[in-house]
């Protein structure tokens, strides 16, 4: 495939994966201002307790499924034995999927007293689990084949799906966040049929010679590459969403839900605008690692991905950063505003992670994987302690604080230690530059805001600030222009 095939279908795909995460993210927004609204900031805290649980659990389930797919499916495409790997693929999904019902049901009578109260949540975020992990895991299959348009028709037809069932739950059935669980749940479950069509789900049952030696040697090598990402997931949920927990111990569920809410908006004010670039590039460096490209072209790509990361993103970090109050007050209500400051905190935090994503990659093409879980552990700890001494004190301002330094931490860990191998080449020349541009062009829209806009509908301020992109673009197109005809190119 040629370099410009590949950089026209990263462009392409990109693009593609826009509604990808634009459908979910606005729908969220929709449901998360509902709930706002119809619910307490105690209901929220309690129903984000659940909800964390079942990203914990589906994740620690799910994810090395979902990489390993993405890493070894190209060789099976090559070898031209594809119907091999969906076979064993839905196999090993449907012994997860049967051993965890199997577990979760004999923990119901075991329930201790403490959770009673979300006693009612506990067959809805079980079969939630269930379908998360299926989508998660057929949704990388559609990535590893780069058929980037079913993959964003799909998940924006579950996002749709989400909102149409959850409406029809809580207006018709029950008022309940518990009503949120089940429209997640049952619009998965309807999308996850087409997605199983195309593994061919339906002959996985089929007897064929040597499938059982065949299907172990295919689970150890998924093990692995993946097993010590089960870790990595595991600490990434500690640093995403442990401190919710730890908000709840120390002070109340009212400030678990005033956390999360505005958490939400900081990660869509990053991941809403990077996460299509990243995943379009993911499975393209997957696919070109099997034409045996040299180290360094390898290190040149992700570098040159670095770089547009970083111009893309810290326009956007630093605008939400400025306006985080007027996004807060119109998405969440009133009960949740007085969160927003934490907004910038963990912006900061945010864009640290993601960019490390694109350092993260050099590890999984050198199956590295268990670097990757020391670091995160690392990361997990340091927030994990930081959260001891921050959260008593300052409460949700100090866990966004506690989360924001181990992102940093963890994207620090993998620029130092990947330079023995594929090295991770952060252009830090473009990153002082873009952000130092950014935070001077900001000022004049700060002190407007500040002395001109003070008690204007925040709708309209935010309005008025737009022309903080078309300065900055500007800018980009004058200074970068080169850097961005080289990545091109």
């Amino acid at each position: 495939m040629s370099s410009i095939i590949k950089n026209s279908r990263i462009s392409r795909d990109t693009i593609i994966y826009i509604p990808v995460f634009l459908a979910p993210a606005l729908i969220n927004i929709v449901l998360l201002m509902a709930f706002t609204r119809l619910f307490s900031p105690k209901e929220y805290g309690d129903y984000t307790i659940v909800v964390n649980t079942t990203i914990i659990l589906s994740s620690l389930l799910g994810q090395w499924i979902l990489l390993s797919v993405q890493r070894y499916r190209p060789e099976y495409s090559k070898n031209r034995t594809i119907p091999e790997f969906n076979r064993h693929l839905n196999h090993l999904l449907f012994y997860i999927s049967m051993g965890f019902l199997l577990v979760v049901s004999i923990l119901y009578f075991f329930i201790p007293s403490i959770l009673v109260r979300y006693q009612s949540y506990y067959w809805s975020s079980s079969l939630l689990i269930i379908s998360s992990i299926y989508f998660m895991v057929l949704g990388g299959v559609y990535q590893a084949d780069l058929r980037a348009k079913p993959f964003r028709n799909l998940n924006v037809l579950q996002s749709i799906l989400k909102l149409v069932l959850i409406l029809i739950l809580v207006l018709s059935i029950s008022s309940d966040p518990n009503s949120f669980i089940w429209g997640a749940f049952f619009a998965q479950f309807l999308v996850t049929i087409p997605m199983g069509r195309y593994v061919e789900s339906q002959k996985m049952f089929i007897p064929l010679s040597n499938s059982k030696q065949s299907f172990k040697e295919f689970t150890l090598k998924f093990l692995k590459y993946g097993f010590p990402l089960i870790g990595w997931y595991i600490g990434t949920t500690i640093m995403n969403l442990t401190d919710r927990f730890m908000i709840e111990y120390f002070r109340t569920a009212n400030e678990v839900g005033i956390y999360s809410a505005n958490f939400t908006i900081a990660v869509q004010a990053i991941a809403l605008i990077c996460n299509p670039l990243f995943f379009a590039i993911q499975p393209m460096i997957m696919n070109e690692i099997q034409e045996n490209y040299h180290k360094e072209q390898i290190e040149g790509r992700i570098s040159g991905y670095t770089r547009l990361f970083i111009i893309i993103s810290i326009p956007f970090g630093v605008y939400f950063s400025i306006y985080s109050h007027e996004v807060s007050q119109i998405l969440l209500g009133v009960q949740f505003t007085k969160g927003s400051i934490i907004i910038p905190i963990l912006i900061f935090g945010f864009f640290a992670w993601n960019m490390g994503l694109y350092g993260q990659l050099t590890y999984q093409i050198s199956k590295r994987t268990k670097e990757m879980f020391y670091f995160v552990v690392l990361a997990a700890i340091s927030n994990f302690l930081l959260n001891l001494y921050f959260i008593p004190k300052w409460g949700f301002i100090g866990a966004a604080i506690s989360t924001s330094i181990g992102f940093v931490i963890y994207c620090g860990l993998l620029y130092y230690f990947s330079i023995p191998f594929i090295k991770w080449k952060i252009p830090w020349r473009t990153l002082i530059n873009v952000s130092l541009g950014a935070i001077i062009l900001a000022i004049p829209f700060l002190m407007i805001k500040m002395k001109l806009l003070n008690g204007t509908s925040p709708l309209i301020s935010m309005i008025i600030g737009l022309p903080f992109f078309l300065i900055y673009f500007g800018m980009v197109l004058i200074f970068w222009k080169s850097t961005l005809k080289q990545m091109i190119s």
